[in-house]
């Protein structure tokens, strides 16, 4: 089954962008974790697209 082939049944379009920007935020904060010395993140002042734009550049990043 291709890309183009695949059902997603009574997805939303909605409900499958949700699920990737979860993604895409896991990503990031994966990566500002493995930059962080201690492990410990305040994400609390960071604005709110920095995670998933963070997820977007690391997967461009392994891509290259």
């Amino acid at each position: 089954m291709t890309a183009s082939n695949t059902d997603f049944g009574n997805l939303k379009s909605r409900d499958l962008g949700n699920l990737i920007s979860k993604q895409l935020v896991e990503l990031g904060k994966e990566e500002v974790q493995r930059d962080s010395p201690d492990g410990y993140v305040d994400y609390g002042n960071l604005p709110s697209k920095t995670l998933p734009e963070l997820g977007k550049q690391a997967i461009a990043d392994k891509i290259k």
